[in-house]
């Protein structure tokens, strides 16, 4: 089966992926953090073997003490499950088998239900883990206050427990400064943008997440629509910009996006953070038509930026590289799966 984020979505030029995410807790445990190691395994037992039995085949059951650490951040980086997960050592992640979604059990809450896709396609992620947090509500009591919804490890997170958010490709407005603008902005909205790789003084690959902060006073698919909505403009701006850049400099822009292909195409060795680099100015490139593929379809962009992290490269060696072995590594595989173009 294709990992879900092989596929094409819809906006694919802008929007890379959309996740939807739901914080539940039990009510006849203590909160993670608090739990004794027998609690733990209970719940971590309970929640996979209802899977297992109901669902054979669908999900596979990963604990994190039977899961190398090289295995483990190959997870986080494919984005299964988070940073806190990682580092749990009674944790467990119930994983579909495109990946797409995943139930992270005794983490930072006693249940995080995760839903990703690429390009935008929120609806979508949203009715999925609306289904599996039914299918857990009927087996298993939530911690759930009628005044003020459902219990979570954080405040932040009271109420409807959930995030929703897209992983947008945004070059344009980046060159033109205007994401700090845009910052300024969704934050009146209750939304928060920040890059997906690097921080706010060295982000690279162009690449940032949008997501809700607010998870109390409004319902889940009014949260959805509001951040649909926002978004849409977002990707409308990107467009313009991208146009901008192409009709202000078009001999520039050419050059560029040849020049990013070419050196992905042969370099012998590439840092992560050059070849996100390199693959942001390839994808603006195909977006604006200077660069077309041999066969015509669509660049599967997300499954290049998936396949050359770190960890993902070690795991799939089967063994720990240094970090010049990852480098190259990295440009071997770039080398061996970019498409050809005309």
């Amino acid at each position: 089966m294709n990992k879900w984020y092989e596929r094409a979505g819809s906006n694919g030029d802008v929007v890379i992926s959309s996740r939807i995410r739901l914080a539940r807790n039990f009510a006849d445990y203590k909160f993670p953090s608090k739990l004794d190691e027998e609690d733990a395994v209970s719940l971590v037992n309970s929640v996979a073997g209802s899977f297992q039995k109901d669902f054979p085949g669908e999900y596979r059951c990963i604990f994190m003490n039977n899961c190398s650490e090289t295995k483990r951040n190959a997870l986080k980086e494919r984005r299964a499950i988070s940073s806190y997960l990682v580092k749990s050592g009674s944790g467990a992640v119930i994983l579909s088998e495109d990946e797409g979604t995943s139930v992270l059990v005794n983490g930072e809450d006693h249940i995080r239900i995760q839903v990703i896709a690429n390009g935008m396609n929120i609806p979508v992620c949203f009715k999925k883990a609306n289904d599996i947090d039914d299918y857990i509500d009927a087996n298993f009591d939530y911690a759930y206050d009628e005044k003020y919804g459902y219990k979570t490890t954080y405040p932040t997170n009271v109420g409807t427990g959930l995030r929703a958010g897209y992983t947008l490709h945004l070059p344009g407005l980046a060159e033109a400064k205007k994401i700090t603008q845009i910052s300024t902005e969704l934050g009146r909205f209750g939304l928060k943008i920040r890059p997906v790789y690097g921080d706010d003084e060295g982000s690279f690959g162009n690449l940032y997440q949008v997501s809700t902060q607010k998870t109390l006073g409004q319902e889940e698919r009014e949260i959805i629509k509001d951040l649909d909505d926002i978004v849409n403009q977002i990707i409308n701006q990107e467009r313009d910009q991208r146009r901008a850049i192409y009709d202000k400099d078009k001999y520039r822009a050419e050059d560029v996006a040849y020049k990013s292909y070419g050196v992905l195409k042969y370099a012998r060795k590439l840092t992560l953070r050059d070849a996100m680099a390199l693959l942001s100015e390839f994808m603006l490139g195909i977006s604006l038509g200077i660069l077309t593929t041999e066969n015509g379809d669509g660049v599967g962009i997300n499954k290049f930026i998936m396949d050359i992290q770190p960890a993902v490269l070690n795991n799939s060696a089967g063994r720990s590289l240094s970090v010049a072995e990852t480098d190259v590594l990295r440009a071997q595989y770039l080398r061996n799966n970019l498409p050809e173009i005309i």
